[in-house]
This record gives structure tokens, sequence and C-alpha cells, in this order.
């Protein structure tokens, strides 16, 4: 088991919206950080893995359970359907 040290990426937004946030909005519940927060880590630090995005803005440290939310974000989203890349069906109903 590794330790994840500090975030790299700011905080301060995700203490902000802690309690303004509706539960459907947050991408990992256990850190209270929001699907536009970790697409913006992604971004910003240029993540290719769940750990890259658990350092740098913390989704992902807590039960675990947004790690399929957060590999759906890493693998864009499809261009025909607008689903994960991971979940998309567009190639396999093409095929």
């Amino acid at each position: 088991m590794s330790i994840v040290t500090e975030s790299k990426f700011k905080q301060s937004s995700v203490e902000q919206i802690k309690e303004s946030v509706p539960r459907q909005r947050l991408l990992c519940h256990c850190l209270k950080v929001t699907h536009e927060v970790v697409r913006q880590c992604i971004t910003d630090t240029s993540a290719e893995s769940v750990h890259e995005v658990m350092r740098g803005c913390g989704a992902g440290k807590g039960c675990t359970a947004c790690h399929c939310r957060i590999k759906d974000l890493l693998a864009g989203s499809c261009d025909d359907c607008g689903q994960s890349k991971r979940r998309c069906l567009c190639t396999v109903q093409a095929g």
C-alpha cells in the first residue's frame, strides 16, 4: 500500500463547496470533490491515472468507490454519444 502525499492541486475550491453542492454532483463523496474539480485537476496536472488524480486533488483517497468514475473521466468522452469511452457502446452497435 502506498501513501499519497499532500495534494498539489489547490483544495480551497473543495473546501468552499463542502456544504453547498448537491450530493449527486460529487464524484468523490468521502472527500466532497466534484466532477468539475477532478476534470480541472486532470487538465491542469495532465493526470493519466487514478493515482495521479489522487495526488492532484484528493479524490479517491477515501473508500475508493469513485475510482471507476475517475477512470471514466480519464478515458474521455465518445464524440458520437458523449458517454465515457470506457462505457460507450457505439463501436459495438456499429460493428
